[in-house]
């Protein structure tokens, strides 16, 4: 069976990537590479920021510019209007207005409804409206995680039987363990040792606890790490951030680096030469720095709530996420107990080998068929 598959790029034609928008690269590249028989039509409101492989298969891009809500209005007009597919895939919840056709859409997570003090009251309805479009449009929803399902189920009225979990993939191309020979560059370098933080800088991911935890580590167990933080300033309680930091005393203060925003090459280096990543986030719908950090023969310290224990398994070091001092043992766990950390690494890299791409594009290519054919019973 040949589909013709209409796809929404809009999140790859942002300038930086965060989760939604790699989880769209990556997935968009590997349909076409697992499934090149099928003709794709990628509706995007200009091209892609990356170069999209699309090796053999018949892919057609259709530029269709619009200033807000590009999704829910001009693809919805492009819908209507234009050309039909067989089915449309919409790599996040929004769904257009207007879908005349099966319809499949990924929900990465419920965030807002675990911490809605940290959204705004526009934001928090926009979050809302789109769950429940998605609810009562979407022919089947693709979950990332198990956690992320039973949250639809929790929150929503929607199916299991049409809901299915995918688990994103890792590029093993990029992010691995450091060869016997690779040295750390020289921004690494520098700050050896450390510890390594990645995404947003904000409450919700609990950089706060984790700021206090470090503050425990070097003035009571006088570690001689770094704290390096990659990650944009976030929207949902930087000033809490921003509180704490004020707070610590000038020589912790001086070992912590807020490096912004990092792209998938450096984010790769800083993750290959740490001592440890450590995660403590509230809430994931999925974990990818945790299973980067795997995949990077690097250990992990996160929180034991939401999608992370499923992810990481007994890989990584699953700490209380509401203590400081949790996390703080945690991470004294790794770097006191070389045969702990030597153990969680060889777990890590073999577990990450596990989550690939192409295995989430061939669930993903049997998800979009069932739609296409309106089979809504379950497996």
């Amino acid at each position: 069976m040949t589909l013709h598959i209409g796809l929404d790029g809009s999140r790859i034609a942002k300038a930086q990537y965060t989760g939604t928008e790699h989880y769209s690269f990556e997935i968009f590249t590997h349909l076409f590479r697992v499934a090149p028989h099928h003709h794709y039509t990628i509706y995007a409101p200009r091209m892609s920021t990356k170069q999209l492989a699309t090796g053999s298969a018949d892919v057609t891009w259709k530029i269709i510019p619009f200033p807000r809500l590009w999704t829910q209005i001009r693809l919805s007009l492009e819908l209507v209007g234009g050309s039909t597919p067989d089915v449309l895939f919409i790599p996040s919840h929004t769904l257009p207005l207007i879908h005349p056709i099966p319809t499949v859409a990924t929900v990465h997570d419920l965030g807002f409804k675990h911490f809605p003090r940290y959204y705004g009251r526009v934001e928090r309805l926009y979050q809302e409206f789109g769950l429940w479009r998605a609810t009562a449009g979407a022919t089947r929803l693709i979950a990332i995680s198990e956690a992320t399902k039973k949250d639809v189920l929790r929150f929503t009225h929607y199916p299991a039987r049409q809901i299915d979990v995918v688990h994103h993939g890792v590029d093993l191309e990029r992010f691995h363990a450091a060869a016997p020979n690779e040295h750390p560059g020289p921004e690494q370098r520098s700050h050896l040792p450390y510890l390594y933080g990645v995404g947003r800088i904000e409450a919700k991911k609990n950089t706060p606890r984790l700021l206090r935890a470090f503050r425990i580590l070097k003035e009571k167990h006088k570690i001689p790490h770094q704290l390096i933080l990659a990650g944009k300033p976030g929207q949902h309680g930087y000033d809490e951030v921003e509180a704490v930091l004020s707070e610590l005393p000038d020589e912790t203060r001086r070992s912590i680096h807020l490096i912004g925003y990092v792209d998938d090459d450096a984010n790769a280096r800083w993750l290959r030469f740490a001592d440890a990543l450590v995660f403590p986030s509230g809430f994931e719908g999925f974990g990818m720095p945790a299973l980067e950090a795997m995949a990077s023969g690097t250990p992990v310290v996160a929180s034991n709530t939401s999608s992370l224990p499923e992810i990481i398994g007994d890989t990584g070091i699953l700490v209380n996420h509401t203590r400081a001092e949790a996390i703080a043992e945690g991470v004294l766990k790794l770097i006191r107990k070389p045969t702990t950390r030597k153990r969680l690494v060889a777990a890590g890299l073999e577990r990450a080998r596990m989550f690939t791409w192409e295995r989430a594009a061939r669930q993903t290519i049997a998800v979009l068929e069932r739609a296409a054919a309106k089979d809504n019973h379950a497996e």
